[in-house]
């Protein structure tokens, strides 16, 4: 598999997730100590990143003047101009400041001009003085980005670091918190393998204190911050038990990464949920589909992989997991305008589930990563989709860490099918769409036996014409919208395709690609 771009989603404590996706990331070594360093050079990056990376050609001047235009959120009379070749801060019709517009690539001389423009402004706008210098970064990259396109996007250091614990993982003890019905802090779940699981932390162990104060003072995101830290510190805990007894452990943190795969059984069958994509998915993944071949044997009749509500995560990751199904063969490619922006992913590993039949579900809140596993699945014949068409979120983001540590996503390419066709907008389609307004499962195999329901491959011009041709798209989406059902819907069509292996074959024979090898188990 070659090097990976990332795909990446923002975390916060309560494991709360939104979706992006994002490529290659960018940290800022040596960062400027000096507050008035960190100004200038947050802007000269941001720009230089802006220029060089966005994947579509950018106009810097009108980039600036709307940067500059979002300081009216602090004084509402404030606009920018770009007038006769020099860019002017205006409060109603008087000029604050002004300077020539620098040459259209001059990111340093863009970068110059904000800052420049910021100094003299604040001497005479109260508003903008007021206003602290991580609320003017937040206030003009919005601005900026909010003329790209939907998922380039600044996220402030405190939201930054979040979204870095949960990709990357994090100094802590390895614990997934909630709250009870009093209002005190319970141990939802403990990581195995983490400081918290080996010093005997339990599911429902309440948290009564942290370094000797009390836990009921914070809220969930403070407690979390609280028990995190840089590895190999500490954290002494104190906890009540459900017999009412009092523990008190010390700890030391430890890199945790979540745990975002889980799995049950059912009819000799696994089915694999995947809710997000972190630096442990793949290997997550990969345990989890040992465990079920070695649990159910030769009983197995197949895998359900459960991708509905998935929003996302680290893009190599997600190339990592298809790769674990397909035995060759290309798992996705990307186009942008930056030469390191043309990839293409292939599939090097085997397929560690030894061609035991795979289902993928679906929805319209799987997005991002999830769907370029559903694409390369779906494409080279590997799995038949269930549920609803996916979201469409085609595009993959870089993220640059800025000296303030914030972060600045930026789109630098769309994302392909092995097939051909952009994720952007349309998504992916599955062979049974289950959100049609049809709820007996039986009834939905039925149609599907019957050639009543779509077929991936009757929409393949569409799909090859969205989403630049907008009748097409809208003929795709409503090929299988998405609308809310019962969860279990999708399940029991899954489950009644894998213990009917003519009907799963003919499945895959609807995709219209060419099927790969899928081992065939008993029928009942």
């Amino acid at each position: 598999m070659t090097a990976a771009s990332r795909i990446v989603a923002p975390f916060a404590l309560a494991l709360s997730l939104a979706a992006c996706a994002v490529g290659p990331s960018a940290d800022v070594e040596d960062r400027p100590a000096d507050p008035r360093q960190v100004v200038d050079s947050i802007f000269d990056i941001g720009y230089e990143r802006i220029l060089d990376v966005y994947f579509e050609p950018v106009d810097m001047a009108a980039l600036t003047v709307d940067g500059l235009s979002g300081l009216a959120q602090f004084d509402a009379t404030l606009h920018a101009q770009n007038s006769d070749g020099r860019i002017r801060l205006l409060s109603d019709d008087v000029v604050l400041a002004e300077s020539p517009a620098p040459a259209p690539d001059d990111s340093e001389g863009w970068a110059a001009l904000t800052v420049a423009t910021l100094d003299t402004a604040r001497l005479r706008s109260d508003g903008l003085r007021q206003a602290t210098a991580e609320e003017v970064y937040e206030a003009i990259f919005d601005a900026i980005t909010a003329d790209l396109d939907p998922y380039s996007r600044y996220d402030n250091p405190e939201v930054a670091e979040q979204g870095r614990a949960f990709r990357d993982g994090y100094g802590g003890i390895g614990i997934l918190l909630d709250v009870d019905q009093d209002g005190r802090p319970v141990i939802q779940d403990v990581f195995p393998e983490g400081p918290a699981f080996e010093a005997g932390l339990r599911t429902d162990d309440r948290i009564i204190a942290v370094d000797g104060v009390d836990a009921r003072q914070w809220s969930l995101d403070d407690l979390g911050t609280n028990l995190r830290g840089p590895v190999n510190t500490v954290v002494q805990i104190t906890l009540l038990r459900a017999d009412g007894s009092e523990l008190t452990v010390t700890l030391r943190r430890r890199r945790v990464i979540p745990n975002v795969v889980s799995v049950r059984y059912t009819d000799d069958v696994a089915i694999i949920r995947l809710t997000r994509f972190n630096a442990g998915t793949s290997d997550n993944m990969r345990d989890a589909i040992q465990e079920a071949l070695a649990r159910l044997g030769d009983h197995a009749r197949g895998i359900v992989l459960d991708l509905r509500g998935n929003p996302g995560g680290l893009l190599d990751q997600a190339v990592e997991v298809a790769d674990l199904f397909i035995e060759r063969g290309e798992i996705i490619h990307t186009r942008g305008r930056h030469p390191d922006s043309r990839q293409r992913f292939l599939a090097d590993d085997g397929d560690t589930a030894g061609g035991l039949p795979l289902v993928v579900l679906v929805d319209g809140r799987s997005a991002s990563g999830s769907e370029v596993v559903a694409a390369a699945l779906q494409d080279s014949g590997r799995a038949v989709l269930v549920g609803a068409s996916s979201y469409g979120k085609g595009s993959v983001q870089t993220v640059t860490r800025l000296p303030n540590d914030g972060e600045l996503f930026l789109t630098w390419s769309r994302i392909f099918a092995p097939s051909g066709y952009t994720l952007h907008l349309q998504g992916v389609t599955p062979a049974l769409c289950t959100s049609a307004g049809v709820d007996d499962p039986n009834q939905l195999l039925g149609m599907f036996a019957n050639g009543e329901l779509h077929a991936p491959a009757s929409l393949a011009a569409l799909r090859m014409a969205a989403p630049e041709d907008t009748t097409a798209l809208q003929r795709l989406r409503d090929a299988c919208p998405w609308r809310e059902h019962d969860s279990e819907l999708d399940v029991e069509v899954a489950l009644g395709l894998l213990h009917d292996p003519g009907l799963f074959q003919q499945a895959l024979a609807s995709i219209g690609t060419p099927t790969v090898a899928v081992r065939q188990t008993a029928s009942e």
